[in-house]
């Protein structure tokens, strides 16, 4: 296998070569008299070979051509078994938009297995557990038309799956609410923000602008392409019907 090849690589190995002549020569030294040992380090110049001696190395083929896919290969196998996603493991972000996006759906609902796993072992007690001892000391007043069998009940959001490509998946999640197939807080949610704390903000910075007189494209009702849109998605819907 590749594996047991680049191990073997590895293993560097040098031979001491002699000629024919020192050989057959009946005077040659008697090199089992001799320490042979040779100490190899970064730089080393030998000094102690013997006349007709050079130094010969066994070559070594490694790493070859197909080293890279090999890694990639082990890599995959990898994420596919811990449920992670390769591009993050292998810091290889290479791909078409739906390969990359379908990769992160996938790995995503690992992650969320672990998130639900956290909420229910930590989040959810700690919550319960506070809020009960914020009652139960004055610090919290609960209105008496409490309904007090959901008193407890909280949304938990762990780490949110990041966008590939903003503009793609904003405008996905344009058609899963017109479409009532969604609504505007998961959207905000599905970013990792707070609903309430994101329509808020939002309101302010409208009436913001319009106290001061600002027109932007972010407010759509001075959008000219949104209003064009809406104008022939309400005429084609007219003509149908017609």
């Amino acid at each position: 296998s590749e594996r047991l090849a680049a191990r073997i690589s590895a293993a560097f190995a040098m031979f001491i070569r002699r000629s024919d002549a020192m050989v057959q020569d009946g005077d040659a030294p008697d090199y089992a008299d001799k320490d042979r040992d040779l100490d190899i380090e970064p730089g080393t110049i030998l000094k102690d070979l013997l006349p007709g001696e050079d130094i010969g190395t066994i070559k070594s083929d490694r790493p070859n051509a197909n080293l890279e896919s090999f890694r990639m290969g082990q890599l995959r196998a990898v994420a596919a078994g811990v449920r992670g996603s390769f591009s993050s493991i292998a810091r290889n972000y290479d791909g078409t938009y739906s390969a990359q996006r379908q990769e992160l759906v996938e790995a995503q609902e690992g992650y969320a297995i672990l998130q639900d796993n956290f909420i229910a072992a930590v989040s959810r007690p700690v919550y319960r557990r506070w809020l009960a001892t914020a009652i139960t000391a004055g610090v919290i007043d609960v209105p008496p038309d409490t309904d007090m069998a959901t008193l407890f009940n909280a949304v938990y959001s762990g780490p949110v799956m990041p966008w590939i490509d903003p503009l793609k998946e904003a405008n996905a999640w344009r058609v899963l609410i017109r479409g009532g197939a969604a609504t505007e807080s998961d959207w905000v949610r599905a970013r990792g923000g707070a609903p309430a704390e994101v329509k808020r903000r939002r309101k302010a910075e409208i009436d913001e602008n319009r106290k001061l007189g600002l027109v932007f494209d972010t407010d759509p009702a001075h959008d000219p392409g949104e209003q064009d849109n809406a104008g022939n998605e309400d005429n084609g819907g007219s003509d149908k019907n017609a």
